[in-house]
This record gives structure tokens, C-alpha cells and sequence, in this order.
């Protein structure tokens, strides 16, 4: 990395020589293995070490990015000024940060080469073929392991270095029976090392993807209608990330998002606070989001985005937080070094608004009543601009004066978000497990990790089914 650490030093000289006011330099190397795995039969199987160097520079009001990979770089390659057609930001200002030096090096109580990719891929084979049992007709099982070694260096004196390893692991089940169907999944995940896949949780994510398959063929269909519902955890994180979160995303603000123009205005129920969680750990665990720093160099935090209803603020890069007059949150993420950062979510939930107010799991069932239990998001569409939704549900029961029930079949709930927010009748303290809610966020082309699971809410009135 010396070679492409002296780069960066040299092209943030001589990009302020020729009067840049602000250079940016994020030198990577990314070290990765993955395999796929279909019906008991590895399909894919990859590894491969990436390196480079991605160059912002604020020149005469206007925004220009650039990378280079580490070949260009060690063939002794200067960075030469090309103006382009359309600067990716114009008119571009930066809040104001302090410089940071810093060193992060995220610990690994089992690091990734203590099993061989041949070891791996054996129990991985395994845990395919238990899922691969009837009435499951297709078992899929991804794999990835990701080391992120990064520095950050700006020409204000920024010089951070980060060690960030990711790990991944997604089960896919499909049901087949009488003429039915049901797919479902389950996923484990983390930031660390091999303790957070390969564990006693091993084996129940692939248990749980198989369960939530073959119940819900089984199951009874869901009536279309108007509920009380509660929400578990993965839901809270689906509802909080893709309906409003990226609505709350400042960029998102700026072209018009159903939160434009809302800060300082109520938009939620009062016993409601929606937090993006840079640090979010819980009993040891990060979640997939977890970041000391941003792609910016700015420390990131718990950012209060809604509390108690009222919108405070938006996720921020420096450049939006000037436009708005807001503190940078550290949401300026890259995929990598071939991409420019933009505001991008962490670890994203809905929380209560005082630890009074936060109910048991036992207590939301018994105020939901009679009504509909639902677990376990599945993708869906989302509309900022006019705020509607629609996700998939992997599991639904049905609750009786608090006591749940039986199964009812997959389906799917749908809404305008700001309406749910202020449907919100309670919120729970038992968060479930970050590990189980992880997943990659897309967005411009960039695809990032985003956390993290929440608590159970009492909503009490969202449309389910189609």
C-alpha cells in the first residue's frame, strides 16, 4: 500500500497547486471470497484481491471524482486535470469539520483463514442439502467474506486507516406442493470473523429459511384487508430503512422527498424516534452498517433523524449539511474506490421515545389484542417522492385477545409511510438480533451493507395482503 499512500500524498499536492480548494484521496485494498451454492451443487466460486484509489476534488465551485486502479498507479501515472461536460456535484460547499487521525482496526476472534475455502464450502454444502428436503424443491445458499482495508487522507489533514471485515450469509428456500409455491429466506451476518456465521447459528438459519418455506405453503391465505398488526424486528428495519429512510436521506431532501421541507414539523406519533445508528452494537455485535468513520473522514454517530414525531434532521454528507444548515452526520458512503461517496444509510430503526414508553413483547401482544403477528421482510417497491410502499411478509400469524395462533400464508402489507408513522400506538424494548437483519442497500449504482434489526411496533392500522 506505500506505493498508493505516497499517490494519494502527491495528487492532493498537486491538485492544490493548481488551486483546488479541497482534495479528497481513499486508497482501498479489498480482499474477497465467495461461493454460491444451488441443490447441493457449488455453482460459483471466487476470490480475488482489489486495489486503488478514488480522488474528490472541489475545484472552482464544482465537484469532479476520479479512480485509479493500483496498476495505473504503480505504473507512476500523474492525476491530469479533465474537465468533464457535467461535474458529478456543481456549486458545491462542505461544512466545516475538524481533521481527524485515527486508526480502526475491527478485531476478529476467528479470522477468516483459519478454515480453508475447501473447509468452508463443505459446511456450506451440508447446510444446502438439510434445507433441500420436500416439500423444498430449490435450496440456494451465498456465501461472502469481504476484508476492507482503507485509508481516508484530505488535504485539510484528515489521515484515517480502517480495517473493516464483512461476512455474509443468505439461505434461499423454494416450496413446491399441490400446485403451490412459496419461496422464502433467512440470512446471518456481520462484521467480524468467522464466529459470526460459523457457530451454533449455523444450523438454525438454514432451519429457519426451510420453515418459513414450508409453513407458509401450507398455511391458509391472509384476508386483504385493514389490521392491528405488530411489526417484529426485520420488519421495523425494512419499514424504517426503505420507507422512510430514504426519504430521509438529505439528497433525496433536496429533489423533492415527502419529507422536504419538514424539519422541525411533526410527521410521526409522539412515542416515536427513527435513528440511524453509525455505532449500533448490541451483546458484542455490529451491525452490518457499523462504521467509525465515513467515506468523508467524519466521526459518525447515533443520529436522531425523528424524535419523539418530530422530524430533527436529515442524513447528511458536508455538502448537504451546508446546503441545509445541518451538522454532518457521516452518511457519505462509497461502495468502493471506483465509486464517489454519497448519503447512504447505516444501521436504521425505529425506537421508542423514552424507555418508560417501551413495552414487552408480551405487553404489545396483549394491547395488539386481536389482530396480525408479522415477522421476516421480503424486498419490496418504495416511492419517495409521494411516500408509498409496498414489502413482502415472510411470516404472518394470527393473534387472538394476545395469544398467537396459527400460520397464516406469506403476503405482503402496503401504505403511505408518514400515514404509518402516525399509526404507531407502541413500540417495544427487546430488540432482535442485528445478525439476522443484514443486507445491501441499493442505490446509484452503489450497493452498501445496512443493518440492523429494532424492536416490535404496534401499528394500529396497515393494509395486508393484495
Amino acid at each position: 500500500m506505500k506505493e498508493i499512500l505516497d499517490f494519494c500524498e502527491k495528487t492532493i499536492r498537486e491538485w492544490l497547486d493548481r488551486g483546488a480548494s479541497y482534495v479528497e484521496c481513499r486508497a482501498e485494498l479489498r480482499k474477497s471470497f465467495s461461493t454460491k451454492i444451488v441443490d447441493g451443487t457449488v455453482k460459483s466460486l471466487s476470490s480475488g484481491i482489489l486495489r486503488g484509489v478514488g480522488v474528490r476534488v472541489l475545484y472552482r465551485g464544482s465537484m469532479y471524482f476520479m479512480s485509479y486502479s493500483s496498476e495505473g498507479v504503480l505504473r507512476g501515472e500523474s492525476v491530469v486535470f479533465k474537465p468533464v461536460e457535467k461535474p458529478w456535484m456543481q456549486k458545491v460547499e462542505l461544512a466545516e469539520i475538524k481533521p481527524v487521525e485515527d486508526e480502526v482496526i475491527v478485531e476478529q476472534k476467528r479470522k477468516f483463514d483459519e478454515m480453508s475455502p475447501e473447509e468452508k464450502v463443505s459446511v456450506l454444502l451440508e447446510e444446502n442439502k438439510k434445507i433441500l428436503e420436500d416439500p423444498v424443491k430449490t435450496a440456494e445458499t451465498f456465501y461472502e467474506e469481504l476484508t476492507v482495508d482503507k485509508w481516508i487522507i484530505t488535504s485539510e489533514g484528515t489521515r484515517i486507516h480502517m480495517v473493516m471485515p464483512y461476512i455474509y450469509l443468505s439461505h434461499r428456500a423454494t416450496a413446491r406442493e399441490a400446485g403451490k409455491i412459496n419461496e422464502s429466506r433467512a440470512r446471518l451476518g456481520g462484521i467480524g470473523g468467522l464466529e459470526v456465521v460459523f457457530g451454533e447459528k449455523l444450523s438454525k438459519i438454514g432451519k429457519l429459511a426451510k420453515k418459513r418455506a414450508v409453513e407458509g405453503l401450507r398455511a391458509k391465505p391472509v384476508k386483504p384487508g385493514v389490521y392491528r398488526v405488530l411489526l417484529d424486528g426485520e420488519m421495523n428495519h425494512l419499514f424504517a430503512h426503505e420507507a422512510v429512510g430514504h426519504a430521509s436521506e438529505a439528497d433525496s431532501a433536496q429533489t423533492g422527498s415527502l419529507l422536504a421541507g419538514k424539519l422541525g414539523k411533526r410527521v410521526a406519533s409522539p412515542i416515536v424516534d427513527l435513528i440511524d445508528d453509525g455505532k449500533f452494537e448490541l451483546n458484542g455485535v455490529k451491525g452490518f452498517g457499523w462504521i467509525p468513520y465515513d467515506d468523508e473522514g467524519v466521526p459518525t454517530e447515533k443520529t436522531y433523524i425523528i424524535k419523539r414525531g418530530v422530524l430533527v434532521s436529515y442524513m447528511t454528507d458536508r455538502a448537504t449539511a451546508k446546503y441545509f444548515k445541518l451538522k454532518p452526520t457521516g452518511n457519505a458512503r462509497a461502495q468502493d474506490f471506483t465509486y464517489p461517496p454519497i448519503v447512504r444509510m447505516r444501521n436504521t430503526f425505529i425506537s421508542a421515545s423514552s424507555d418508560k414508553e417501551a413495552l414487552s413483547n408480551e405487553e404489545l401482544l396483549e394491547a395488539l389484542g386481536t389482530g396480525l403477528l408479522l415477522k421476516g421482510g421480503r424486498g419490496g417497491q418504495v416511492e419517495p417522492l409521494r411516500g408509498t410502499f409496498t414489502f413482502g411478509v415472510q411470516e404472518v400469524y394470527r393473534v387472538e385477545k394476545g395469544e398467537i395462533k396459527e400460520r397464516l400464508a406469506s403476503t405482503s402489507i402496503s401504505g403511505n409511510f408518514l400515514q404509518v408513522l402516525t399509526k404507531i400506538e407502541a413500540v417495544g424494548k427487546e430488540f432482535d438480533e442485528p445478525e439476522s437483519s443484514v443486507g445491501f442497500c441499493g442505490k446509484s449504482g452503489q450497493g452498501m451493507p445496512v443493518g440492523v434489526s429494532g424492536v416490535w411496533l404496534l401499528v394500529s392500522k396497515l393494509h395486508v395482503g393484495g
